[in-house]
């Protein structure tokens, strides 16, 4: 679990709607038509189905994982399903490889329109302690609007657009001194829905914030590039990934992607708020939440550079039994807009380019083995700082910087039953205390001050609440100073129904995504080990970090799951029980836990 503080700033909203209906009116004029052929430049998004169909049958045959770097295209995913040898299927695995196939060869036309339309309700036990939209394990990116309006375009062969246009109530509706953004759609109610002006939700929490996703691209046989809206995941994590994680709500993106028989190379980008339009979060006197002054809402001049910048080449070797990934990534600021396009070379190395006053690198290496049918090992590290020979080393020299890593490793399988697919999951995930945390540039981060960190922030729009900045890991989901344990298992009839549980336990340390990197000199931080016990620096967002003095412990219990009634109706549901030991990482904190139901219905047109 993870807090997440915001900040406000007022604006109007007529400007929104009116942009809004003439979104609607140009995106309903007509392309220029193509033929009825299956859209090899469609982009499908992470939590594509018919990628999970194609992951489950490369280990029913004894393949390693298809590509781990998300979105795909619709050709790189006819390539991977070519891998698979349909003569050798049976059962679940035969019904599994019809739908994947059926669903890429679907037809498009010039101009698709659909609609969905969902009524979710949420109940939980505990309107005390959960009120947040960070203590719902099913949070704001898996809810549903009621309506979404999708359009599909697709002007020739090599171009594809997407765009998907909704209705639902914001994650924000109010802010305070005291907890920075707040709702009253988060559990202070018991029983709260997806329709708006259903109480406790009114007209004013209608969200403004849409597209959150909307993508153009264009490709041909073996590449594709992609700009919009979009979510990312690259690793084979099934609680997250170490280099970018599918936990943020979209990436700002540009992406370019080449792909053979056993090698792949993608280039992304991704663009988020400076920290300086937000920060500082806390004043240090009062202990209260900084409100931006008046001038900082949506009429004011947003400035500043804060840029993500990452390479990942993929191949497969051993008769496609292997497989590895190599990632180089920098998050790349500037207070003055200046970006150096050198630094957007594929080619470059991004280590080698001594920007520290401006850049904070990271490199990642993942492998997974398939060593028998329906098994795959996986693993993923990820190093953030290291001390190179002659530099000053952690534990000897005060002037060191602590290291940095994570590391993951587990196991996932899938095997053909009746006319789908078992499948499941064991995974250990290890963070180090100061992993994504860095100074700006000065070695001697402090109070207000924000580094250049793998934390980024997502800019929201309320009517309530204005102008907020959310912020969060940009890669692993539960950050920096954690050990993690996951478990599933389940059955899926791809395009029927499905069932899952899960079973997570984290032990998290006193370190989150405010903690500063402190005073060098003093050499205090590079014995510090996961799970912390104390807070040794300070805390842009905890005026009284100096109480946290245990480790948290959260275990989580669910279980979720759908069913297909009819072609365009479908049911669904997830329940939770969740229970912290140590919350805010303070022993004379009382255990808190509660039980968190999801049920909905959706409709399809």
């Amino acid at each position: 679990m993870h807090s997440i503080k915001v900040f406000y700033a007022k604006g109007s909203n007529v400007k929104k709607t009116i942009n809004f209906l003439l979104a609607l009116c140009f995106l309903a004029i007509p392309l220029c038509s193509a033929e009825d052929a299956p859209n090899l430049q469609k982009i499908y998004p992470v939590n594509s189905d018919v990628y999970k169909a194609i992951s489950y049958l490369s280990l029913c045959q004894g393949l390693s994982l298809p590509s781990t770097t998300g979105p795909w295209s619709a050709d790189e995913l006819i390539k991977m399903l070519s891998r698979i040898d349909p003569s050798r299927l049976g059962g679940g695995a035969s019904d599994t490889y019809t739908f994947a196939l059926a669903a890429l060869d679907e037809n498009q036309k010039a101009v698709k329109f659909s609609l969905k339309t969902t009524m979710e309700g949420y109940c939980h036990t505990n309107t005390t302690d959960f009120t947040k939209e960070s203590s719902w394990i099913r949070g704001f990116d898996e809810r549903n609007p009621i309506f979404d309006l999708i359009l599909e375009t697709w002007p020739s062969l090599h171009f594809y657009g997407y765009s998907s246009l909704s209705a639902g109530n914001t994650m924000y509706n109010g802010w305070n001194s005291t907890e920075g953004a707040t709702s009253t759609l988060w559990g202070a109610s018991a029983l709260t829905t997806n329709i708006p002006m259903v109480p406790p939700a009114v007209m004013s929490d209608l969200n403004f914030n849409f597209p959150y996703r909307a993508v153009g691209s264009i490709g041909g046989d073996g590449w594709s590039a992609e700009v919009g809206r979009e979510k990312y995941s690259w690793g084979p994590g099934e609680s997250g990934n170490f280099v970018l994680g599918d936990h943020l709500l979209y990436h700002n993106m540009g992406r370019l992607t080449a792909y053979g028989k056993d090698f792949k190379y993608t280039f992304a980008t991704s663009f988020f708020p400076y920290p300086g339009n937000f920060y500082p979060i806390m004043i240090k006197e009062s202990g209260a939440y900084s409100r931006p002054q008046e001038d900082l809402g949506q009429d004011k001049t947003v400035s500043g550079l804060d840029m993500f910048i990452g390479h990942r080449v993929e191949w497969r070797i051993f008769g496609n039994k292997v497989g590895f990934a190599l990632t180089e990534a920098i998050m790349y600021q500037s207070a003055d807009n200046t970006l150096d396009l050198s630094v957007l070379s594929p080619t470059a190395i991004f280590h080698n380019y001594f920007i520290r006053g401006n850049a904070n690198s990271i490199i990642s290496l993942e492998a997974d083995w398939t060593p028998l049918r329906y098994l795959n090992l996986y693993s993923q590290i990820v190093v953030d700082e290291f001390a190179l020979p002659g530099e000053a080393m952690p534990g000897i020299d005060p002037k060191a910087l602590p290291d940095a890593y994570g590391f993951m490793a587990g196991a996932k399988g899938s095997l053909p039953f009746g006319k789908g697919m078992l499948f499941g999951s064991v995974e250990w995930a290890k963070t180090d205390p100061y992993l994504y945390l860095r100074d700006n540039g000065n070695r001697n981060q402090v109070f207000t001050q924000y580094g250049i960190n793998w934390v980024v922030a997502l800019r929201e729009f309320s009517n309530q609440g204005g102008i907020n900045y959310t912020e969060e890991f940009i890669g692993y989901q539960y950050g920096c100073d954690a050990i993690v344990l996951n478990g599933n298992f389940g059955y899926k009839e791809f395009g029927r129904w499905s069932l899952e549980g899960n079973v997570f336990f984290m032990i998290h340390g006193t370190h989150d995504q405010w903690t500063t990197t402190g005073d060098q000199n003093e050499g205090a931080q590079d014995t510090e080990t996961t799970p912390t016990t104390t807070h040794s620096t300070e805390n842009n967002a905890d005026i009284h970090e100096e109480e946290r003095d245990c480790a948290s412990y959260t275990l989580v219990l669910g279980a979720r799951g759908g069913y297909k009634i009819l072609k365009r109706l479908e049911l669904f549901g997830q329940v939770d029980y969740i229970h912290i030991t140590n919350p805010g990482n303070i022993s004379t904190n009382t255990p808190i836990w509660d039980v968190q139901l999801t049920a909905g219905v959706t409709y399809s047109l």
